[in-house]
């Protein structure tokens, strides 16, 4: 008798640190599927906010492409380009 009650605790021992050892695996998989979800989260708002960025641009580009007063706004102000006959003068913005 004395051998079974012996080898009836050693399997609840293993059986509990099984147990035990399936419980940290599960916590740390837990722990680490929580992480995922937060960063996902985070880049699924960084992926709308550079849709919205992109939806812009094209809207911009459209507008460029089919407004001449714009077309020569943008190439007058940001290329510094000028008409035949005008005189441009740029400065620097420096300290």
């Amino acid at each position: 008798m004395n051998s079974r009650r012996a080898i009836a605790a050693l399997y609840a021992v293993l059986l509990g640190l099984f147990g035990l050892g399936g419980g940290v695996l599960f916590l740390e998989a837990r722990a680490e599927q929580a992480a995922l979800r937060g960063r996902q989260a985070r880049l699924e708002r960084e992926l709308a906010a550079a849709k919205a960025r992109l939806a812009e641009q094209e809207q911009f580009l459209s507008r460029l492409r089919t407004d001449p007063v714009l077309a020569e706004k943008v190439i007058r102000q940001r290329l510094g380009y000028g008409r035949p006959g005008e005189v441009v003068f740029r400065f620097d913005n420096g300290p």
